[in-house]
């Protein structure tokens, strides 16, 4: 019997860390059935004049946060010394300005709830506000 109850906890709980690892990225948008590709997601957040006439603007959770890496790792596909080299040359050049950063997920969709347009990425399974939608699910 402690075996099979030892097998469901560990089962449990490799679910939860899978969750865990995922992300949503979400919009507050009139658009419900908006749905982004992995492409889609990274241009919006590494090329922000990508969706200008769309209206949308991406904000970021603060270099540091776990979201944030596996969002770097899932979608963007670089390391964060990239990320911040590239940002770097954007501004220098004058050409864009990284998405705005918040140091906790709570400031974030509070951002993204009161901002028509603002996207972000959650971790999977987060409770979202009533009018927020899901534009991508990262696996």
């Amino acid at each position: 019997m402690f075996r099979y109850t030892l097998i469901v906890l560990l089962l449990l709980g490799a679910r939860a860390a899978i969750a865990q690892d995922n992300i949503w990225v979400v919009a507050n948008v009139s658009e419900s059935s908006l749905a982004f590709t992995k492409a889609d997601v990274r241009t919006l957040f590494m090329n922000n004049s990508y969706t200008q006439g769309m209206g949308l603007h991406p904000v970021a959770m603060a270099p540091g946060n776990r979201s944030r890496s596996i969002f770097n790792a899932k979608i963007i596909t670089l390391p964060e010394s990239r990320i911040q080299s590239y940002w770097a040359q954007m501004r220098f050049s004058g050409r864009m300005t990284p998405p705005k950063e918040f140091g906790t997920l709570e400031a974030m969709l509070a951002y993204i709830a009161n901002n028509k347009g603002a996207v972000g990425y959650v971790p999977a399974e987060t409770e979202l506000p009533e009018h927020l939608t899901v534009i991508y699910k990262s696996l």
